[in-house]
């Protein structure tokens, strides 16, 4: 039985499930949804006694997404609270113990009739993505390298449709995963990061992507 004071998700619903996390649903809850690391990452802890130098670098390394993440939101919602502006990613709202260990509370991104947006390999699967979203596509791009987000995985799968406000948002793939977080603090660097991203994409996803404009269009 699960400690009462943990949050259940054995009969929940899973949303998502990624090469490192699953997202499921908080029941009772249509504005947020939990993301856990999945168990491969966590089975080292099970004998790690945090009090040890050694059993506390085991806890780090298992939850160091979570960690480079809230590192990187933060940095994005510092910018939004000075230019008063909705941010291209989506909103952190804490963490919650679960049964399946550490879980991350974050913003549920909605479709136009509240359920579960889709991403852009959804709408370019089948084929659902209209001039105006291309264009609302650009100016996330835009956010991007204006906001300085570093993200080390532009997939389609991880760049979701907000359909009541019309905009694009970034819900997986962001923080700096280097040793030297270097594109964190240098602005060109992480640039050429996104270009070479952006580019990627484009090949993979039938747009395509204008370096000189940095900007997507149809082929």
């Amino acid at each position: 039985m699960p400690h009462a004071l943990l949050l259940n998700l054995r009969d929940t619903q899973r949303l998502a499930g990624g090469s490192e996390r699953h997202v499921f649903r908080i029941e009772g809850r249509t504005d947020v949804v939990v993301k856990v690391m999945r168990s491969k990452y966590l089975r080292s802890l099970r004998m790690a006694d945090d009090r040890t130098l050694l059993g506390w670098l085991k806890v780090r390394r298992a939850y160091a997404l979570f960690r480079r993440e809230q590192k990187a939101l933060g940095d994005v919602m510092l910018r939004a609270a000075i230019r008063e502006e909705m941010p291209p990613v989506m909103g952190f709202r804490g963490y919650i113990l679960t049964e399946k260990g550490l879980g991350q509370i974050v913003e549920m991104i909605a479709d136009e009739n509240g359920g579960v947006a889709p991403s852009l390999h959804d709408q370019l699967q089948d084929g659902r993505v209209t001039e105006a979203q291309i264009g609302a596509l650009n100016t996330f791009v835009a956010q991007l390298y204006d906001w300085h987000v570093v993200a080390h995985d532009l997939s389609p799968k991880n760049i979701v449709w907000n359909g009541p406000q019309a905009r694009y948002v970034l819900v997986d793939g962001f923080g700096d995963r280097a040793l030297l977080p270097l594109k964190s603090w240098n602005r060109r660097l992480n640039n050429r990061r996104l270009d070479r991203a952006f580019k990627e994409m484009g090949e993979k996803s039938g747009l395509t992507w204008m370096r000189e404009k940095r900007a997507f269009a149809r082929d």
